[in-house]
């Protein structure tokens, strides 16, 4: 009995010594910082060149049915748009997440405001932007 019961003394040990490893794993290894999933930048930059090209598509419909509205507001429209297709073109060729991370969220920033200015505008909900 007695070579039986060190055996399992050893057995448990080793287990628990795997189990703290694993528990110390995980803990430092999380995905990012900000909670967010990793940028895919190819991708990340489809999905908005199609979103901004809907949204501008929405636009000129606004513009053709609210004349009315002063041209400063459909400027600023157009000048966050230009912002976030610019930042775009830059996000090209990047793999950093700390590079692509700020980025993905200026251009989302840029479509959000942009959107925001057309619901004030015509007084409609132009929805979020994706990604997340």
């Amino acid at each position: 009995m007695a070579q039986g019961s060190k055996s399992r003394i050893i057995i448990w040990t080793i287990v628990g010594i795997l189990a703290v490893v694993a528990v110390v794993f995980v803990i430092t290894n999380k995905k990012s910082d900000s909670g967010k999933p990793p940028v895919n930048a190819d991708r990340f930059v489809k999905q908005m060149e199609v979103r901004f090209e809907k949204f501008e598509q929405r636009v000129s419909e606004a513009q053709a049915a609210n004349p009315g509205a002063p041209a400063e507001q459909w400027q600023k429209i157009g000048e966050q748009v230009a912002l976030g297709r610019q930042v775009m073109a830059n996000m090209s060729g990047l793999t950093d997440q700390k590079d692509l991370q700020p980025r993905r969220d200026s251009v989302q920033k840029a479509y959000l405001a942009a959107a925001k200015l057309l619901k004030v505008i015509t007084g409609k909900d132009e929805g979020k932007a994706g990604g997340e």
